[in-house]
């Protein structure tokens, strides 16, 4: 076993080493294409449209959630005509697996030659139905990026049966995903060896330790910060949100980066400018700041510095459009201080108004509109003679049976019936909403100019 794994981590290795995953650019249509770790919440995708929203405020892009909770790449294919399609993507992104492999034959109960070869048969059927995936998505135009499957935790300490070797099979499809990746002239962003590695670090501190929840499937914010992380550095994006130097003995601007700086009064005491900076500093919210310890993102994506030269020793105040952010000494000055961390700024205080619509609009498409889509997928695309008012009264028939039986998912799956019906009358309001929201977004993330003053703590 440890020969086979070592092996598909060469094979991931040599593959993912000659695929790059594009940037995206003004005009994309984006589909995320997945399971119900891109289904619901404000997750890793949103995330990266946050990362692109304040770092790129006036490249505005369209994207669409295309994941539905419990689906495979054999259901995406099934539900590509009418799902995935019609939003006519010029860049799709594939992650798929952690319900493919069938998780339930790594069970400890289960053991045999019959189930080794139901746990292959599954990992095949998975990589074929990637490759028709990104068949149909290249014939109609869009350019594809493999994710491998995000980490599925059975070294952790959590309740229940770990079924050991699901990790395994995930990276049976990481190294499919690679391959693919070539054939299709696509893009690859490896999640799952990352984020094992992460895992293992922290387990062999604290073997409570987990970047996933207590089920071992479903990373929560920290996890999702990671996976967002993963995802822009894999694209090659740079750190920096804007960059000011200023040689405050002399009265001049040394660099301006991202940025345009004017009416500068400086000298060896103060320094006073205005800036217009052309992005903002990401927001982190703060159930997803333990990612932070885990991952450079700061260093590698977040960057606003502010370097002042030339001052007299002693200890300064920052102060953006009147408020003090900041006190420091002229020589951690002169070295270039950090902005996009301190989150009394006003460019912070606007990134986070940024951050708050694109998670409403993340809580009305992943809980409620992608709800819809699930339904369909699950449900009402088997239905045959169909109108509005059938399927509304399939649907509560249906519901009135779970509530009778009971399953291992029923609760699961009587909130899904149940949040359809409630949602169904607003399904045209909910729809209007979010894509007011993306706008309004966008407008916020406008750049402003604000007014710097640097001057001794007296």
């Amino acid at each position: 076993m440890k020969t086979f794994i070592s092996m598909i981590a060469f094979v991931c290795f040599v593959v993912m080493a000659h695929a790059e995953a594009p940037k995206f650019q003004a005009g994309d249509r984006v589909c995320f294409i997945g399971d119900s770790i891109t289904h619901g919440g404000f997750n890793y995708h949103n995330q990266v449209v946050l990362f692109y929203a304040t770092r790129f405020p006036q490249m505005r892009f369209d994207f669409w959630n295309c994941g539905i909770s419990g689906d495979s790449a054999d259901g995406a294919n099934r539900r590509y005509g009418w799902d995935i399609a019609p939003h006519k993507p010029t860049v799709a992104t594939i992650m798929l697996g952690m319900n493919d492999v069938y998780r339930n034959l790594y069970a400890h109960y289960h053991s045999g030659p019959n189930i080794i070869k139901q746990r292959q048969d599954a990992i095949d059927f998975c990589a074929g139905n990637l490759d028709k995936l990104a068949e149909r998505l290249s014939k109609d135009g869009a350019k594809v990026v493999f994710i491998t499957p995000s980490l599925y935790d059975q070294t952790g300490t959590q309740k229940g049966d770990p079924l050991f070797g699901v990790n395994d099979a995930l990276k049976a499809c990481a190294a499919a995903c690679g391959k693919l990746a070539v054939k299709y002239k696509g893009g690859l962003i490896d999640f799952n060896a990352p984020m094992e590695a992460l895992n293992k670090e922290g387990q062999a501190k604290n073997p409570a330790f987990s970047l996933i929840g207590d089920e071992r499937v479903h990373p929560g914010p920290v996890g999702h910060l990671v996976m967002a992380s993963l995802f822009l550095r894999a694209q090659g994006l740079a750190p920096g949100v804007a960059g000011m130097e200023i040689d405050a003995a002399r009265g001049v601007v040394l660099n301006q980066d991202n940025c345009e700086i004017s009416g500068l009064l400086a000298k060896d005491s103060s320094v006073s400018f205005d800036c217009l900076e052309k992005s903002l500093p990401f927001p982190v919210a703060d159930d997803a700041a333990g990612a932070l310890e885990l991952v450079p993102f700061i260093k590698d994506l977040n960057q606003e510095t502010l370097k002042v030269s030339g001052l007299t020793a002693g200890r300064y105040e920052i102060l953006i459009d009147s408020q003090s952010v900041l006190q420091v000494s002229a020589d951690t000055l002169a070295k270039g201080v950090n902005l996009a961390i301190i989150k009394d700024t006003p460019q912070y205080r606007q990134a986070m108004e940024v951050f708050k619509l694109l998670s409403q609009r993340a809580d009305i498409v992943g809980n409620k509109l992608r709800g819809f889509a699930e339904m369909e997928h699950g449900f009402l695309g088997r239905l045959k003679n169909r109108s509005p008012e059938s399927d509304q009264k399939a649907v509560e028939a249906k519901l009135a049976e779970m509530r009778i039986a009971k399953g291992p998912y029923s609760a699961y799956y009587i909130g899904v019936y149940e949040s359809y019906l409630r949602n169904l009358p607003e399904q045209e309001f909910l729809t209007r909403r979010a894509a007011e929201l993306l706008d309004e977004a966008y407008k916020t993330a406008q750049p402003k100019s604000h007014r710097y003053d640097v001057r001794p703590v007296l």
